[in-house]
């Protein structure tokens, strides 16, 4: 475990992995709702220029990592939501473009 994160209060690793799982449930009900697949959001979110590898896309969708700004901009318009809505679950759905 790298040193700057060893050295973390436990309490706030247990936060960042909730929300971590938080977010990547809002992310794959919202993708599942749309009927779209993974790789079909991936390639909507290129097209955005935001590249993603499968791998790191799963991770987002697992609760495993916190999407970065750019990936979150991305997935917002993609999946058609706010980013309130990706980050805090407010009842916010706009239509994806």
């Amino acid at each position: 475990m790298p040193k700057r994160i060893r050295d973390l209060p436990a309490e706030y690793l247990v936060t960042q992995r909730e929300f971590a799982r938080t977010i990547g449930v809002r992310i794959r009900e919202r993708r599942i709702a749309l009927d779209l697949t993974q790789e079909q959001v991936r390639a909507r979110m290129e097209l955005a220029l935001v590249v993603i590898s499968r791998t790191q896309y799963s991770r987002i969708e697992n609760g495993e990592t916190i999407p970065n700004a750019a990936e979150l901009i991305a997935l917002r318009n993609v999946l058609g939501v706010t980013t309130d809505w990706l980050l805090e679950g407010q009842k916010s759905v706009v239509e994806p473009t």
